[in-house]
């Protein structure tokens, strides 16, 4: 069975019964510097980044009361000024 990007491979490679923990050991080098990355990913700007995310989800669908509900409120401002 092909996939759009080529043959579908196992996700584990298939190894002889002699040289089953060199794949474990290379498995978990390979989990190990994934933690690592998703640590990496985490930075001090990851907050800021998921408040912005979810801020966009909520904004996004809305976006025509959105800018409705802005354009009220400045419209209110700037008459109160």
């Amino acid at each position: 069975m092909n996939s759009p990007v080529g043959p579908l491979r196992p996700i584990a490679p298939i190894a002889a019964v002699g040289t089953a923990v060199p794949l474990v050991h290379d498995q978990s080098k390979a989990l190990q510097r994934h933690l690592v990355q998703c640590a990496k990913a985490r930075g001090r700007w990851f907050g800021v980044a998921l408040f912005a995310e979810r801020l966009q989800g909520m904004v996004l669908p809305r976006l025509a009361t959105t800018a409705a509900l802005g354009a009220v409120t400045l419209g209110l401002f700037a008459h109160w000024l």
